[in-house]
């Protein structure tokens, strides 16, 4: 089983690595865990327990992410049934796109994970790109996140 010291086995949601500068100093300053009560290192930000790269996320998604008036944030804890609420979502919001029987055969949901068509801002977009180009996106934008209210840009 991996541990806090044997990065090299934990997946990669969950390695330390690629952390900014502004992440790594907050660390210092955090309550964190020892690894012995979990598999992995936590650190305490705003009353909530964080991986080292989850605090990454939520830091550059408070620092560049800008809701528009439009867009739809689908915030649900982890293990929530966050997936299913991802298909939910996405199925209404565009119903109207795949309501014709040629049509229904095409619906994305058939052929991808509710998790590619709706993002999680901390893990996904924020991640991968430290300032996203959101831009590009149709309205309204559909986006979900584990990041408590308090957390939440």
């Amino acid at each position: 089983m991996a541990t806090s010291n044997d990065s090299s086995q934990l997946p990669a949601y969950l390695q330390d690595e690629n952390l900014t500068e502004e992440c790594k100093e907050l660390i210092r300053t955090l309550p964190t865990s020892n690894g012995r009560d979990w598999l992995w290192t936590l650190h305490l930000y705003q009353g909530f327990w964080f991986t080292a790269r989850h605090l990454n996320g939520v830091l550059l998604a408070r620092r560049h992410f800008r809701a528009a008036d439009s867009d739809i944030l689908l915030v649900a804890g982890p293990k929530t049934g966050t997936t299913w609420l991802k298909a939910v979502l996405f199925a209404l919001q565009k119903r109207s796109c795949y309501s014709e029987p040629d049509r229904k055969s095409n619906h994305p949901l058939l052929q991808k994970n509710p998790h590619e068509l709706i993002p999680y801002l901390e893990f996904t977009l924020y991640l991968k790109d430290q300032d996203p180009d959101l831009s590009g996106l149709t309205s309204p934008r559909m986006f979900a996140t584990h990041m408590p209210l308090g957390s939440l840009p």
